[in-house]
Parts: C-alpha cells; structure tokens; sequence
C-alpha cells in the first residue's frame, strides 16, 4: 500500500510540475506561449488574407498595348482591345511559326473572351452545334437553348462565321465560329451583363479584326 500511495504522490508531484506557474497562467493556459501562438497567426494571415488581397488588387499583369496582334494559329491572329489582359496566349512575333499555337484568353474586370482552334471539316454552323453538345455534356450548360437565332458574321479581312448571343440575368455574351483551311475557330465571350454592354464595341471589334497575320497564308 505504501508504494502505491508513494507512486501517486510522485505522479502528483510530476503533473504539478508540468502546469504553468499562477502568473504565467490565464484560463488554465500557459501566457508564455502566446507569441509563438501570435506569430504563427499573423503568418497565416499574412500568406492566407493579405497576400492574396493585394495581389487581387494589382493592376493586370500583361495588359494589352496599341500594336498588338495575338496568334490565333500560325497564319491567323487577331486585334485585342487596349487594357484587356492577356491571361494565356503569344503576340505576334513573340515566338516562331509552330504547328501548335496555345487557346488564347483574354479578360476585363469579369468578362472572359477566350479564342481556340483546332481541326474542323464541317460548317461554321456545324462547329457551333458541335460547341453546344460538348458543353452540354460536360456541364449542362446549353447557349443555344438560351440564345437567339445565329446570325451570319463577316470579319473586316472577309472572313464568314456564324453567331448567337445570349443575355440572362446572371450572364450575357456571345459564341462565333469560323472555319478557314479546315481549321475550326471559336470565339467565346461571357460576363455580367452591364459589363458586356458596356465593352461590346470592343468585343465586336476584337472579332470582326480576325483575320491573315501579315506575310502568311492560311
């Protein structure tokens, strides 16, 4: 019995040892540790919180300037508006011909304009329909059950696709697709509405500038 009472007096004795001392203890916590526990916050925050504030923040980090052309394919390109930034995608000249060329995406404040291209035998409006089915199937999403009726469109170098537009209360835009040389072309845009009516001239500007990039055939 003596033994037993002796080992819980030194366990007792341990556990006592181990709590923080009255002054440095606050809700049974030990103080001491509290800038460890302080730093280790303001870190979080700073990587978690701030970092990320800022960088939402920051002006567009590749904004498009006058003169410049973005590479559609390696004979086709078109003209981004000034400010739009250039989220994926090459300029003109940025790099030499290639047989692959990266889709192109382009955005302004929560308007997305995307150009991809691939090979395509069909019609302009076989292409669309084609755009339509996958992104049904992947997402359930169908433009053409939102939109209205396609309407023929002609580029300024004379190219002829085809459109729709669509408008609902949570998003507006527009898909047009060209065919040119068996390669098929879509151009996606998709945003607020108030934001889309608000840069339509540059989006219809963007479009219609698809064309032949200088000294090459397509």
């Amino acid at each position: 019995m003596s033994t037993i009472t002796g080992d819980a007096r030194q366990y007792r004795s341990r556990s006592h040892r181990r709590r923080p001392p009255v002054e440095h203890r606050f809700l049974g916590l030990d103080t001491r540790v509290f800038p460890h526990a302080v730093a280790i916050l303001a870190v979080w925050l700073l990587w978690v919180v701030i970092v990320p504030a800022i960088d939402s923040a920051l002006p567009s980090e590749d904004p498009v300037v006058a003169g410049d052309r973005l590479s559609i394919t390696p004979t086709l390109s078109f003209v981004p508006a000034p400010d739009w930034n250039v989220e994926s995608g090459f300029r003109v000249g940025e790099r030499g011909a290639s047989k692959s060329v990266p889709p192109i995406e382009l955005t302004r404040g929560n308007i997305t304009f995307s150009v991809r291209a691939d090979s395509f035998a069909g019609t302009p409006d076989e292409l669309l329909t084609q755009i339509d089915a996958v992104g049904s199937a992947t997402n359930g999403n169908s433009v053409l059950a939102l939109a209205g009726s396609r309407q023929p469109f002609s580029t300024d170098a004379g190219l002829t696709g085809v459109q729709i537009t669509f408008n609902t209360p949570s998003s507006a835009g527009s898909v047009t697709t060209f065919v040119v040389g068996g390669t098929g072309l879509s151009v996606q845009v998709v945003g607020p509405p108030d934001q889309i009516t608000d840069r339509s001239e540059e989006i219809d500007a963007m479009i219609s500038s698809i064309g032949p990039t200088e000294g090459r055939t397509p």
